[in-house]
């Protein structure tokens, strides 16, 4: 099969080979190449169903390391990190590397996320990461830049990146800085370094998301943890130390002036992300507990909560999709058939 000489796409997976086959045979006929990064300690015994993807069998490696192999192995100008569990919609990276060969100023595109919700049998379909569409990353400016992308929160990780994105953010030392959602954040801010991120009018990617393997365990402290606890001293000063000196050598900065703008930007992300809120008073909770009472008490309510609730999560769906016109629904319908998944 004739590769694209454009985009990589590139899988991370953990202990999951049911959700990596059904990747594999989304991308399968996408005529792109096809990465994929698996710590399993046993191999994946469908490896040889798909000879258009690359397997690169890494028993026991750790997150970081695995995205440091994946960006190293890259020859396209560009790729995307998919995950294991998500169907990215291969029209839509192709849209986005079609519009990074027009626009030079950028360094990633992507569009519009939704998630699929699996309740009593059902699958439940509603938009995903709503700031997204409403929030490029369009500044002149690197500084500016790393702010819009914490103001509000923009997540790159799927997004279809400059291969020098990935290698810069995953380049040496990203595999000491582990600690829970570093390798997003280095992502993230490494591409607002480099250039502008375009949100497109096209689906991109359908999220049926799953409790990862991969990043288990005690490194879920959020950032605003991480920042200011002395456990993750170490790990947290390597992270702010690499990112600032990738941040003067792009932007001009000094090295005091590129540490602050990276300072600035995780603070950001802290405020608008982290900050725990206040228990509310049992009073504030009555009326939830009243609606769940009435669900078990009250012939027919559940039926119609469950109607109401249905019919608000398609019309925002709707509003959501909105600007990528009709053919996000009929490319929704489908991923969803991918995901074995019917969104009624």
């Amino acid at each position: 099969m004739q590769h694209s000489p454009q985009l990589t796409i590139l899988i991370p997976t953990h202990r999951r080979p049911l959700l990596l086959a059904r990747a594999l045979r989304h991308y399968a006929a996408s005529g792109l190449n096809v990465i994929v990064a698996d710590s399993t300690q046993e191999p994946f015994a469908l490896a040889m169903d798909f000879p258009m993807a690359r397997y690169l069998h890494l028993p026991g490696m750790p997150f970081e390391s695995k995205l440091q192999r994946l960006a190293e192995s890259v020859e396209t100008p560009y790729a995307v990190l998919c995950a294991d569990d998500d169907l990215t919609n291969i029209a839509s990276m192709r849209r986005c590397a079609d519009f990074l060969d027009a626009h030079p100023d950028h360094v990633g595109a992507h569009g519009h996320y939704v998630r699929v919700l699996r309740q009593a049998g059902r699958c439940l379909v509603e938009p995903c990461y709503l700031d997204t569409h409403r929030a490029g990353i369009l500044s002149d400016v690197p500084r500016q830049r790393l702010l819009d992308l914490c103001q509000p929160y923009v997540p790159l990780f799927y997004a279809v990146l400059r291969a020098e994105v990935l290698r810069r953010s995953f380049g040496p030392g990203h595999e000491a800085e582990r600690f829970y959602a570093s390798s997003e954040l280095a992502l993230g801010m490494v591409a607002a370094m480099l250039g502008k991120v375009a949100v497109l009018p096209t689906l991109h990617t359908v999220r049926d998301i799953i409790p990862s393997v991969d990043l288990a365990g005690p490194r879920c402290d959020n950032l605003g943890v991480v920042s200011t606890a002395p456990q993750y001293r170490e790990v947290y000063g390597l992270f702010t130390k690499r990112l600032s000196h990738i941040m003067a050598e792009v932007s001009g900065l000094d090295e005091a002036s590129a540490r602050q703008a990276v300072l600035d930007s995780i603070a950001g992300f802290v405020v608008g992300y982290c900050a725990r809120g206040k228990r509310r008073p049992l009073w504030r909770k009555l009326p939830k507990y009243a609606r769940r009472l009435a669900r078990v008490l009250v012939p027919g309510q559940a039926a119609s909560q469950d109607a109401q609730a249905q019919a608000a999560r398609i019309a925002a769906l709707e509003t959501y999709l909105s600007p990528a016109g009709a053919q996000a629904h009929e490319e929704l319908a489908c991923l969803l058939t991918g995901l074995e998944c019917n969104p009624g």
